[in-house]
Protein backbone atom coordinates (compact mmCIF):
# COMPACT_ATOMS: atom_id res chain seq x y z
CA UNK A 1 0.00 0.00 0.00
CA UNK A 2 1.59 3.37 -1.03
CA UNK A 3 1.73 5.81 1.54
CA UNK A 4 0.11 9.28 1.02
CA UNK A 5 2.64 12.05 1.60
CA UNK A 6 1.22 15.59 0.89
CA UNK A 7 2.08 17.63 -2.25
CA UNK A 8 4.90 19.88 -1.68
CA UNK A 9 5.21 23.36 -3.19
CA UNK A 10 8.44 22.95 -4.78
CA UNK A 11 7.35 19.40 -6.46
CA UNK A 12 9.89 17.85 -9.05
CA UNK A 13 9.10 15.46 -11.98
CA UNK A 14 11.68 13.32 -11.18
CA UNK A 15 14.16 12.74 -8.39
CA UNK A 16 17.63 14.68 -9.10
CA UNK A 17 19.66 11.59 -7.50
CA UNK A 18 22.99 13.32 -7.74
CA UNK A 19 22.16 16.34 -5.85
CA UNK A 20 20.51 13.83 -2.94
CA UNK A 21 23.71 11.90 -2.76
CA UNK A 22 26.06 14.92 -2.97
CA UNK A 23 23.61 16.09 -0.15
CA UNK A 24 23.81 12.94 1.69
CA UNK A 25 27.49 12.66 1.73
CA UNK A 26 27.40 16.85 3.54
CA UNK A 27 25.14 14.67 6.15
CA UNK A 28 28.28 12.49 6.69
CA UNK A 29 30.85 15.18 6.81
CA UNK A 30 28.12 16.90 9.74
CA UNK A 31 28.33 13.76 11.59
CA UNK A 32 32.00 13.37 11.24
CA UNK A 33 32.24 16.54 13.06
CA UNK A 34 31.40 14.24 16.11
CA UNK A 35 33.28 11.05 15.25
CA UNK A 36 36.89 12.40 14.57
CA UNK A 37 36.63 13.80 18.04
CA UNK A 38 34.71 10.63 19.06
CA UNK A 39 37.74 8.04 17.44
CA UNK A 40 40.39 10.60 18.52
CA UNK A 41 39.63 10.75 22.33
CA UNK A 42 42.89 8.84 23.67
CA UNK A 43 44.98 10.64 21.15
CA UNK A 44 43.83 14.33 22.36
CA UNK A 45 44.16 12.85 26.24
CA UNK A 46 47.95 12.94 25.26
CA UNK A 47 48.67 15.46 22.86
CA UNK A 48 46.71 17.78 25.11
CA UNK A 49 48.12 16.30 28.96
CA UNK A 50 44.46 17.34 29.92
CA UNK A 51 41.48 16.01 31.75
CA UNK A 52 38.98 13.32 29.99
CA UNK A 53 36.14 15.78 31.02
CA UNK A 54 38.04 18.43 29.38
CA UNK A 55 38.29 16.23 26.34
CA UNK A 56 34.46 15.36 26.54
CA UNK A 57 33.63 18.63 26.44
CA UNK A 58 35.19 18.95 23.10
CA UNK A 59 33.28 16.20 21.74
CA UNK A 60 29.96 17.17 23.25
CA UNK A 61 29.89 20.84 22.82
CA UNK A 62 28.68 20.60 19.35
CA UNK A 63 25.43 19.21 20.43
CA UNK A 64 24.83 22.08 23.49
CA UNK A 65 24.84 24.56 20.28
CA UNK A 66 21.98 22.04 18.53
CA UNK A 67 20.40 21.67 22.33
CA UNK A 68 20.16 25.69 22.72
CA UNK A 69 19.58 26.71 18.67
CA UNK A 70 18.22 24.13 16.84
CA UNK A 71 14.65 25.70 15.97
CA UNK A 72 16.38 28.97 15.02
CA UNK A 73 18.30 27.33 12.80
CA UNK A 74 15.70 26.12 11.22
CA UNK A 75 13.97 29.29 11.19
CA UNK A 76 16.69 31.32 10.29
CA UNK A 77 17.49 28.77 7.32
CA UNK A 78 14.18 30.17 5.80
CA UNK A 79 14.88 33.32 6.03
CA UNK A 80 18.45 33.45 4.55
CA UNK A 81 17.63 30.38 1.94
CA UNK A 82 18.94 26.62 2.39
CA UNK A 83 21.67 26.77 0.04
CA UNK A 84 23.34 29.82 1.49
CA UNK A 85 23.24 28.16 4.88
CA UNK A 86 24.77 25.32 3.44
CA UNK A 87 27.55 26.58 1.66
CA UNK A 88 28.50 28.84 4.59
CA UNK A 89 28.38 25.80 7.05
CA UNK A 90 30.13 23.67 4.60
CA UNK A 91 32.84 26.50 4.71
CA UNK A 92 32.95 27.31 8.16
CA UNK A 93 33.54 23.77 8.91
CA UNK A 94 35.92 22.73 6.79
CA UNK A 95 37.80 26.15 8.38
CA UNK A 96 37.71 24.95 11.63
CA UNK A 97 38.80 21.55 10.81
CA UNK A 98 41.66 23.11 8.84
CA UNK A 99 42.59 25.57 12.27
CA UNK A 100 42.07 22.00 14.32
CA UNK A 101 44.41 20.19 12.25
CA UNK A 102 47.11 22.58 13.81
CA UNK A 103 46.04 21.50 17.07
CA UNK A 104 46.27 25.05 19.15
CA UNK A 105 46.06 25.63 22.73
CA UNK A 106 42.65 23.88 24.19
CA UNK A 107 40.73 27.27 24.46
CA UNK A 108 41.17 27.79 20.72
CA UNK A 109 40.18 24.72 20.10
CA UNK A 110 37.04 24.79 22.32
CA UNK A 111 36.27 27.98 20.28
CA UNK A 112 36.30 26.36 17.01
CA UNK A 113 34.59 23.54 18.52
CA UNK A 114 31.26 26.06 19.29
CA UNK A 115 31.54 27.44 15.92
CA UNK A 116 31.84 24.51 14.62
CA UNK A 117 28.64 23.33 16.57
CA UNK A 118 27.27 26.37 14.16
CA UNK A 119 28.37 24.95 11.06
CA UNK A 120 26.76 21.52 11.97
CA UNK A 121 23.41 22.67 12.74
CA UNK A 122 23.27 24.60 9.43
CA UNK A 123 23.65 21.65 7.63
CA UNK A 124 21.67 19.52 9.43
CA UNK A 125 18.51 21.66 9.17
CA UNK A 126 19.26 22.73 5.55
CA UNK A 127 20.74 19.59 3.42
CA UNK A 128 17.58 17.03 4.52
CA UNK A 129 15.52 20.47 3.05
CA UNK A 130 17.34 20.41 -0.15
CA UNK A 131 16.96 16.61 -0.18
CA UNK A 132 13.51 17.12 -0.06
CA UNK A 133 13.25 20.14 -2.92
CA UNK A 134 14.98 17.86 -5.27
CA UNK A 135 13.08 14.48 -4.80
CA UNK A 136 9.19 13.63 -5.98
CA UNK A 137 6.88 13.54 -3.37
CA UNK A 138 6.10 9.62 -4.34
CA UNK A 139 9.74 9.39 -2.85
CA UNK A 140 10.48 11.57 -0.32
CA UNK A 141 10.21 8.69 2.84
CA UNK A 142 12.46 6.83 0.85
CA UNK A 143 15.21 9.68 0.78
CA UNK A 144 14.38 10.77 4.70
CA UNK A 145 15.28 7.01 5.02
CA UNK A 146 18.73 7.22 3.71
CA UNK A 147 19.26 10.87 5.13
CA UNK A 148 18.78 8.80 8.53
CA UNK A 149 21.71 6.79 8.11
CA UNK A 150 23.98 9.89 7.70
CA UNK A 151 25.45 9.42 11.41
CA UNK A 152 25.94 5.80 11.78
CA UNK A 153 27.54 5.36 8.33
CA UNK A 154 29.85 8.47 9.37
CA UNK A 155 31.21 6.60 12.34
CA UNK A 156 31.48 3.54 10.66
CA UNK A 157 33.47 5.15 8.34
CA UNK A 158 35.30 7.27 10.72
CA UNK A 159 35.99 3.71 12.30
CA UNK A 160 37.72 2.42 9.87
CA UNK A 161 39.61 4.90 7.90
CA UNK A 162 40.50 7.07 10.86
CA UNK A 163 42.38 4.52 13.12
CA UNK A 164 44.47 4.51 10.16
CA UNK A 165 44.99 8.01 9.75
CA UNK A 166 45.63 8.35 13.63
CA UNK A 167 47.89 5.71 13.37
CA UNK A 168 50.29 6.97 10.94
CA UNK A 169 49.57 11.26 11.71
CA UNK A 170 47.82 11.28 14.55
CA UNK A 171 44.73 13.84 15.55
CA UNK A 172 46.02 16.50 13.19
CA UNK A 173 45.89 14.38 10.21
CA UNK A 174 42.24 13.24 10.72
CA UNK A 175 41.11 16.40 11.66
CA UNK A 176 42.83 17.76 7.80
CA UNK A 177 41.18 15.09 6.72
CA UNK A 178 37.98 16.11 7.51
CA UNK A 179 39.17 19.81 6.07
CA UNK A 180 39.93 18.25 2.50
CA UNK A 181 36.31 16.70 2.55
CA UNK A 182 34.89 20.10 2.31
CA UNK A 183 36.41 21.27 -0.78
CA UNK A 184 35.12 19.26 -3.29
CA UNK A 185 31.58 19.53 -1.93
CA UNK A 186 31.48 23.16 -1.54
CA UNK A 187 32.98 23.35 -5.39
CA UNK A 188 29.76 21.08 -6.27
CA UNK A 189 27.08 23.48 -4.64
CA UNK A 190 29.00 26.42 -6.34
CA UNK A 191 29.16 25.37 -9.64
CA UNK A 192 26.56 22.36 -9.88
CA UNK A 193 23.59 22.73 -7.60
CA UNK A 194 20.64 24.42 -9.19
CA UNK A 195 20.37 28.05 -8.11
CA UNK A 196 17.55 28.77 -5.59
CA UNK A 197 14.62 30.61 -7.66
CA UNK A 198 13.33 32.28 -3.92
CA UNK A 199 13.61 35.60 -2.73
CA UNK A 200 14.44 34.75 1.37
CA UNK A 201 14.49 38.08 3.40
CA UNK A 202 16.95 39.19 5.05
CA UNK A 203 18.19 38.11 8.55
CA UNK A 204 18.08 42.29 9.50
CA UNK A 205 14.30 41.91 9.14
CA UNK A 206 14.30 38.92 11.12
CA UNK A 207 13.79 40.83 14.55
CA UNK A 208 14.72 39.12 18.17
CA UNK A 209 10.54 39.55 18.92
CA UNK A 210 9.82 37.78 15.50
CA UNK A 211 12.07 35.35 16.12
CA UNK A 212 11.32 34.29 19.72
CA UNK A 213 7.40 33.95 18.14
CA UNK A 214 8.23 31.87 15.10
CA UNK A 215 10.25 29.46 17.44
CA UNK A 216 7.17 29.30 19.73
CA UNK A 217 5.12 28.96 16.55
CA UNK A 218 7.56 25.83 16.02
CA UNK A 219 6.49 24.00 18.77
CA UNK A 220 2.97 25.41 19.27
CA UNK A 221 2.39 23.50 15.76
CA UNK A 222 1.80 19.52 15.73
CA UNK A 223 2.91 19.57 12.03
CA UNK A 224 6.49 20.79 12.92
CA UNK A 225 7.12 19.30 16.90
CA UNK A 226 5.46 15.95 16.29
CA UNK A 227 9.40 14.62 14.49
CA UNK A 228 11.33 16.26 16.60
CA UNK A 229 9.46 14.83 19.52
CA UNK A 230 9.21 11.48 18.32
CA UNK A 231 13.19 11.70 17.55
CA UNK A 232 13.77 12.89 21.35
CA UNK A 233 11.94 9.68 22.34
CA UNK A 234 14.29 7.51 20.36
CA UNK A 235 17.15 9.60 21.34
CA UNK A 236 17.01 9.29 25.02
CA UNK A 237 17.45 5.62 24.58
CA UNK A 238 19.16 5.01 21.29
CA UNK A 239 23.36 6.19 22.78
CA UNK A 240 22.26 4.44 26.43
CA UNK A 241 21.49 1.20 24.20
CA UNK A 242 24.65 0.95 22.41
CA UNK A 243 26.60 1.25 25.50
CA UNK A 244 24.64 -0.93 28.11
CA UNK A 245 23.05 -3.57 26.08
CA UNK A 246 26.80 -4.94 25.31
CA UNK A 247 27.53 -4.77 29.59
CA UNK A 248 24.62 -6.84 30.08
CA UNK A 249 26.72 -10.11 27.99
CA UNK A 250 28.80 -11.81 30.59
CA UNK A 251 30.48 -13.22 27.72
CA UNK A 252 33.35 -11.23 26.43
CA UNK A 253 33.13 -12.54 22.87
CA UNK A 254 29.48 -11.76 22.65
CA UNK A 255 30.34 -8.34 24.19
CA UNK A 256 32.80 -7.83 21.24
CA UNK A 257 30.60 -8.87 18.99
CA UNK A 258 28.12 -6.85 19.68
CA UNK A 259 30.09 -3.56 20.08
CA UNK A 260 30.53 -3.93 16.10
CA UNK A 261 27.50 -5.44 14.83
CA UNK A 262 24.43 -3.10 16.99
CA UNK A 263 25.63 0.13 15.10
CA UNK A 264 25.16 -1.65 11.90
CA UNK A 265 21.88 -3.12 12.65
CA UNK A 266 20.87 0.05 13.57
CA UNK A 267 21.79 2.04 10.14
CA UNK A 268 20.24 -1.13 8.64
CA UNK A 269 16.85 -0.55 10.15
CA UNK A 270 17.34 3.49 9.74
CA UNK A 271 17.83 2.48 5.59
CA UNK A 272 14.74 -0.06 5.65
CA UNK A 273 12.69 2.59 7.19
CA UNK A 274 11.93 4.43 3.76
CA UNK A 275 10.71 1.79 1.88
CA UNK A 276 8.74 0.16 4.70
CA UNK A 277 7.17 3.98 4.95
CA UNK A 278 6.77 4.62 1.02
CA UNK A 279 5.46 1.15 0.51
CA UNK A 280 4.14 -0.14 3.27
CA UNK A 281 2.14 1.76 6.44
CA UNK A 282 2.28 5.06 6.92
CA UNK A 283 5.31 7.21 8.98
CA UNK A 284 2.94 6.83 11.78
CA UNK A 285 1.54 3.49 11.71
CA UNK A 286 5.32 2.20 11.16
CA UNK A 287 6.41 4.00 14.41
CA UNK A 288 4.16 2.54 16.60
CA UNK A 289 4.94 -0.74 15.14
CA UNK A 290 8.97 0.08 15.81
CA UNK A 291 8.37 1.55 19.17
CA UNK A 292 6.17 -1.87 20.37
CA UNK A 293 9.08 -4.16 18.71
CA UNK A 294 11.74 -2.15 20.52
CA UNK A 295 9.93 -2.57 23.82
CA UNK A 296 9.15 -6.29 22.73
CA UNK A 297 12.98 -7.16 21.96
CA UNK A 298 14.00 -5.29 25.35
CA UNK A 299 11.82 -7.70 27.64
CA UNK A 300 13.33 -10.77 25.22
CA UNK A 301 16.86 -9.22 25.95
CA UNK A 302 16.30 -9.40 29.35
CA UNK A 303 14.85 -12.19 29.09
CA UNK A 304 17.47 -14.34 27.62
CA UNK A 305 20.07 -12.33 29.58
CA UNK A 306 22.19 -15.88 30.03
CA UNK A 307 21.73 -17.43 26.69
CA UNK A 308 24.28 -16.23 24.75
CA UNK A 309 22.72 -16.78 21.18
CA UNK A 310 19.01 -15.80 21.84
CA UNK A 311 20.35 -12.93 23.58
CA UNK A 312 22.46 -11.84 20.78
CA UNK A 313 19.72 -12.29 18.33
CA UNK A 314 17.48 -10.19 20.67
CA UNK A 315 19.96 -7.52 21.01
CA UNK A 316 20.36 -7.32 16.99
CA UNK A 317 16.84 -6.90 16.35
CA UNK A 318 16.29 -4.34 19.44
CA UNK A 319 18.79 -2.10 17.07
CA UNK A 320 17.26 -2.77 13.96
CA UNK A 321 13.97 -1.56 15.35
CA UNK A 322 15.51 1.78 17.05
CA UNK A 323 16.83 1.74 13.48
CA UNK A 324 13.42 2.19 12.22
CA UNK A 325 12.20 4.40 14.48
CA UNK A 326 15.13 6.71 14.07
CA UNK A 327 14.79 6.96 10.43
CA UNK A 328 10.71 7.01 10.20
CA UNK A 329 11.18 10.26 12.91
CA UNK A 330 12.75 11.53 9.25
CA UNK A 331 9.96 10.44 7.02
CA UNK A 332 7.41 11.81 9.14
CA UNK A 333 8.56 15.36 7.91
CA UNK A 334 7.97 15.51 4.42
CA UNK A 335 4.25 13.32 5.54
CA UNK A 336 3.06 16.33 7.71
CA UNK A 337 4.95 19.50 6.41
CA UNK A 338 2.94 21.86 3.80
CA UNK A 339 5.82 23.33 2.74
CA UNK A 340 9.31 23.53 1.89
CA UNK A 341 9.25 25.56 5.42
CA UNK A 342 7.78 23.35 7.70
CA UNK A 343 10.25 20.87 6.64
CA UNK A 344 13.11 23.40 7.71
CA UNK A 345 11.41 23.68 10.71
CA UNK A 346 11.15 20.30 11.41
CA UNK A 347 14.58 19.45 11.06
CA UNK A 348 15.40 22.17 13.45
CA UNK A 349 12.77 20.75 15.87
CA UNK A 350 14.76 17.11 15.46
CA UNK A 351 18.38 19.13 15.96
CA UNK A 352 17.14 20.28 19.17
CA UNK A 353 15.07 18.06 20.82
CA UNK A 354 17.23 14.68 19.54
CA UNK A 355 20.32 16.53 21.54
CA UNK A 356 18.25 16.99 24.32
CA UNK A 357 17.90 13.26 24.17
CA UNK A 358 21.67 11.94 23.53
CA UNK A 359 22.60 14.45 26.90
CA UNK A 360 19.62 13.29 28.96
CA UNK A 361 19.07 9.94 27.71
CA UNK A 362 22.48 7.67 29.48
CA UNK A 363 22.59 9.15 33.02
CA UNK A 364 18.76 8.27 33.03
CA UNK A 365 19.46 4.82 31.88
CA UNK A 366 22.49 4.31 34.16
CA UNK A 367 20.56 5.66 37.50
CA UNK A 368 17.33 3.18 35.93
CA UNK A 369 20.01 0.06 35.73
CA UNK A 370 22.13 0.82 38.79
CA UNK A 371 19.20 0.95 40.98
CA UNK A 372 17.26 -1.89 39.35
CA UNK A 373 19.48 -4.58 37.11
CA UNK A 374 18.82 -5.28 33.60
CA UNK A 375 14.71 -5.23 35.03
CA UNK A 376 15.25 -0.97 34.62
CA UNK A 377 16.53 -1.26 31.44
CA UNK A 378 13.32 -2.79 30.22
CA UNK A 379 11.05 -0.22 32.48
CA UNK A 380 13.02 2.71 30.52
CA UNK A 381 12.77 1.67 27.45
CA UNK A 382 9.13 1.15 27.93
CA UNK A 383 7.91 4.06 29.15
CA UNK A 384 10.02 5.98 26.43
CA UNK A 385 8.28 3.40 23.48
CA UNK A 386 4.87 4.31 25.37
CA UNK A 387 5.17 7.91 24.62
CA UNK A 388 6.27 7.17 21.06
CA UNK A 389 3.48 4.96 20.53
CA UNK A 390 1.47 7.84 21.89
CA UNK A 391 3.24 10.68 19.70
CA UNK A 392 2.91 8.15 16.59
CA UNK A 393 -1.21 7.69 17.19
CA UNK A 394 -1.13 11.54 17.44
CA UNK A 395 0.30 11.98 14.36
CA UNK A 396 -2.44 9.84 12.43
CA UNK A 397 -5.12 12.93 12.82
CA UNK A 398 -2.55 15.30 10.75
Amino acid sequence: MSNDIKLNENTVKENNWVDIIVLWFVGIFAAMQFSKFSISYDNLLVEYSTSGASIGTLLSIIGVVGLLCGVVAGVVSGHLGYQKVLIGSLCIGGAMSLLQSTLPSYPILLISRVVEGISHLGIVVAAPTLMLRNSTTNSQSLIMGLWGTFFGVAFAITGWGGEILLSLYGSSGLFLSHAIISLPLVAYFLLFLQKDSSTPSTISKLHIEKLFSLTLKVYLTPRTCLPGIVFLFHTSMFVALLTFVPKISADNSTKNLLLVLLPLFSIIGTFLSGPLSQYFLRPPNLLIVAYTSVALSTFLVTLFEGEQQLFLYSSLFLLLMSGVVQGTSFTLIPFLSKDESEQAMGNGAIAQLGNLGATVGPPMFAYCIESNGTEGLFIIVTCLCFFGCITGLISRRY
